[in-house]
């Protein structure tokens, strides 16, 4: 597939559509964040998305996305040129720090080896990321716009598939993580209440 792994560090305040938490020591603090101008994902994508199609994770990404076989893995679409997926990272960000020790979670990136890098330094991404400049997994899983996020089980199975961000899905997939919340209430209370997505990506063409 021609994906290279690029994995970036530290979680920090974005400059972006919305502000992430920033960790410190014991807890993490919040920032007030801004719900951008996205768009609302159509109701009838998600049950596209998990209608009964068997989807696995490619055997060229399983080292990537599934690195424990003891945790799942939560996986972020994302698109480099795209302004919306700038605040996606923030939240996928966010996720990341209080799921992180019961799932593996990485963002799968529209773009070049290089846009990709200058995507995740400009919005200080967090959690590993892999640049995959056709949408190749996204197509594959049937993902259509970034901002959509998927479940995927230890044994590359893909257990659920969500269209956009939204709070009831960061609620979703807290449940089946077994995480008491996947953000804290402020924070949570301020992600959009609807399935909200961003730009189409090439699995669209």
């Amino acid at each position: 597939m021609g994906l290279t792994t690029v994995a970036i560090g530290v979680l920090a305040t974005l400059t972006a559509a919305i502000s992430p938490p920033e960790p410190t020591p014991a807890a993490v603090e919040h920032a007030a964040p801004k719900r951008p101008s996205l768009h609302a994902a159509p109701a009838g994508d998600a049950a596209a998305l998990n209608a009964a199609v068997a989807r696995r994770v490619p055997d060229a990404l399983a080292a990537a996305l599934l690195p424990d076989a003891a945790r799942p893995g939560v996986v972020f679409f994302l698109k480099a040129d795209c302004q919306c997926s700038r605040g996606f990272a923030g939240w996928a960000s966010a996720l990341a720090a209080h799921a992180g020790a019961v799932a593996v979670c990485t963002a799968v990136i529209e773009g070049s080896d290089a846009d990709v890098a200058a995507f995740a330094a400009a919005t200080r991404l967090s959690l590993p990321c892999i640049a995959d400049p056709g949408s190749e997994l996204a197509g594959a899983w049937g993902v259509r716009k970034a901002g959509a996020f998927a479940l995927v089980e230890p044994d590359g199975g893909v257990a659920a598939v969500w269209p956009g961000i939204s709070r009831q899905g960061f609620r979703d997939i807290a449940d089946r993580l077994g995480v008491a919340s996947p953000l804290p209430d402020d924070l949570l209370a301020a992600l959009p209440g609807a399935a909200t997505a961003g730009c189409g990506l090439h699995s669209t063409e």
